[in-house]
C-alpha cells in the first residue's frame, strides 16, 4: 500500500478521536499500527464465560507455539468472541471497549509488547498511564498474567505473563496448564490494544485530479507489485493544469517473524540480532525485535530463539583392572569427563565416577557413548495432543530383542531422578508422581548391554509438550 508517512513511533503517545488514549508498540511502514492501553480493566476478568469451544476461532493446540505466536489478528478475533458469548462487560473480550476500536490483543502481539516492554513501561508512566504488572510472588498466580484473544484449545486460552522475565513459558502460559490450569473461565487481568490507520493527506476539493491509473480521486491506495511510476495531472477551475511524477520502488517491508535456535551458553549472532554466552547460559526462549530501514521504509523483524540445552551426565562405573571408554583407556579411579554432541547437536560433558578393582588381569570392559549408537530417539514427546501419536518416549520397536540388562534414568534440569525404569519395553508419557507439566526438557541416561554382552550409554534430552 502507498504509504503517506509515518507519525507515529514505537513508545508514543497515541490518541484516538474518542479521547482515548495508548502507547504505540508496533508501526507499520505506511504508518499505521498497534497501541496498548494505558491502564489495565478495573478487575480480572475470565476469557469467557464458559470452556466451551469458539467455533469462529482456530483452535491452535498447546504445540504449535509458533503458529500462536504468529497470531496478531486480535481485532478479528475480540468480534468472533463478542459474537459468540454476547454482550456484557463481565469476561475479556466483553469488557474492552469495542465500539471505539479497542479490543483484546492476540497472542502475538502480547509478545510484542513484552519484548519491548522496558520501553513501553516508562512511556506508560509517563504518559499517566499505569505500567504492566511485573512484579509477584512465585505462587500469586492470579492477575500475574495477561489474557489474549489466541484460542489455544477448546478449553484452555493463550495468555502471556510479564512477571520475572518468564524464560520457558512466556508465550503458553495458560495454555499449557504450567504451573497450574488457566482455563477460559479462570479470571486473568486485562490490557486492550487498539489499531491506529495511515495519516492522510490534506488536499485542495477545488481541484480535479487525473491518475495515469484511470482514478479521479485527491488521492488512492494501491498496492503496486513491481517498481511503478505514478502520474497525476491537477486542473483548476479556470483550464490551468499542472502534472507530477513519482516513482515508487517496491520493496518488502512487511513484519518478518524468524525462529532459530542456538546451543546453551554459546553466543548468537545471526539475522542482524545479536545474543552473548552470558544472555544464553540458560535454556530458555527468547523474543527481540529490531526495525529495519531501506529506502526511507521501515519494518520489524521479531525473532524467537529458542536456547537448546547442553546435557551434563553423572555416571557411577566399577571395573577390574581398567576401562575402556571411547577408545581411552582409564586404569585408576577418579572422575572423569568426555565431551560429545547431544541429539541437539550441542555440546555436552558426561563425567565418569571411576572405581577400579585391583585383581586379577581381566579383559577391558569397553563402553560406547551415544554417537556410536545407531538408536534414535525423538527429542520431543506430544502427550497434551489426543491424536495417539508421539505419546510416550520408548526405544524403536526392532531394539528391544537385541538389548539386555537394560535401564533408564530420567533427569529433571535440576538433577533431580524423575523417572526409572529397567523395563526395556518401558513407555514415558512425562507423568510425574501423578501430574505431567508441559513445554518443560528433561535429560535422560540410557544403559545397557546387547546380545553380544557389549556394553552401551545413550544420553539425550526430551521435551515434553
Amino acid at each position: 500500500m502507498l504509504g503517506f508517512g509515518q507519525v507515529y513511533h514505537v513508545g508514543d503517545l497515541y490518541t484516538a478521536e474518542d479521547g482515548s488514549q495508548g502507547i504505540v508498540f508496533f508501526v507499520r511502514a505506511d504508518g499505521g499500527g498497534w497501541a496498548v492501553a494505558l491502564h489495565d480493566e478495573e478487575s480480572s476478568l475470565p476469557w469467557s464465560t464458559t470452556a466451551v469451544d469458539i467455533p469462529a476461532l482456530p483452535n491452535y493446540g498447546t504445540t504449535f507455539a509458533q503458529a500462536m505466536l504468529a497470531d496478531t489478528a486480535g481485532y478479528t478475533n475480540t468480534q468472533q468472541i463478542r459474537n459468540s458469548l454476547g454482550p456484557g462487560n463481565h469476561y475479556a473480550a466483553g469488557a474492552v471497549d469495542f465500539e471505539h476500536g479497542w479490543y483484546l490483543p492476540a497472542i502475538g502481539q502480547l509478545a510484542m509488547i513484552y519484548a519491548q516492554l522496558p520501553l513501553l513501561q516508562t512511556a506508560l508512566i509517563t504518559s499517566g498511564g499505569t505500567p504492566l504488572t511485573t512484579e509477584g510472588t512465585f505462587f500469586d498466580i492470579y492477575g500475574l498474567s495477561y489474557w489474549s484473544s489466541t484460542e489455544a484449545t477448546g478449553q484452555q486460552a493463550g495468555s502471556l505473563s510479564f512477571v520475572n522475565d518468564p524464560v520457558n513459558e512466556p508465550f503458553l502460559r495458560g495454555a499449557t496448564g504450567t504451573p497450574h490450569p488457566y482455563e477460559k473461565q479462570q479470571p486473568l487481568k486485562v490490557r486492550a490494544v487498539c489499531s491506529f490507520p495511515p495519516p492522510h493527506n490534506v488536499y485542495d476539493s477545488t481541484l480535479t485530479y487525473q491518475w495515469n491509473t484511470g482514478s479521479t480521486e485527491p488521492h488512492f491506495q494501491d498496492v503496486p507489485l513491481q517498481n511503478t511510476t505514478y502520474t497525476v495531472t491537477v486542473s483548476n477551475a479556470y483550464g490551468c493544469t499542472n502534472t507530477a511524477s513519482a516513482n515508487v520502488t517496491v520493496i518488502d517491508n512487511d513484519p518478518q517473524t524468524l525462529y532459530d535456535s542456538v546451543c546453551q551458553g554459546s553466543a548468537y549472532n545471526n539475522h542482524g540480532f545479536t545474543l552473548s554466552a552470558e544472555e544464553t547460559a540458560e535454556a530458555e526462549n527468547f523474543v527481540r525485535t529490531r526495525t529495519i530501514s531501506t529506502a526511507n521504509c521501515e519494518g520489524q523483524i521479531m525473532l524467537f530463539l529458542t536456547v537448546l540445552p547442553r546435557d551434563t551426565v553423572y555416571w557411577e562405573q566399577s571395573a577390574e583392572q581398567f576401562i575402556v571408554w571411547n577408545g581411552v583407556t582409564y586404569s585408576e579411579s577418579g572422575t572423569y569427563s568426555q565431551h560429545f554432541n547431544n541429539q541437539a547437536g550441542c555440546d555436552s560433558v558426561v563425567f565418569l565416577q571411576l572405581t577400579i578393582h585391583d585383581t586379577l588381569p581381566a579383559a577391558p570392559d569397553t563402553i560406547s557413548i551415544a554417537d556410536t549408537l545407531y538408536i534414535f530417539l525423538p527429542n520431543a514427546i506430544t502427550p497434551s495432543i489426543s491424536d495417539g501419536l508421539n505419546d510416550y518416549l520408548c526405544l524403536p520397536e526392532a531394539y528391544p530383542p537385541l538389548i539386555n540388562d537394560f535401564e533408564i534414568s530420567i533427569f529433571s534440569r535440576w538433577g533431580e531422578l524423575v523417572y526409572y525404569s529397567t523395563d526395556k519395553n518401558f513407555r514415558w508419557n512425562g507423568e510425574i508422581r501423578g501430574k505431567t507439566s508441559y513445554k518443560v526438557v528433561y535429560n535422560y541416561l540410557i544403559r545397557f548391554h546387547d546380545i553380544m554382552g557389549r556394553p552401551y550409554l545413550l544420553t539425550g534430552s526430551i521435551t515434553v509438550l
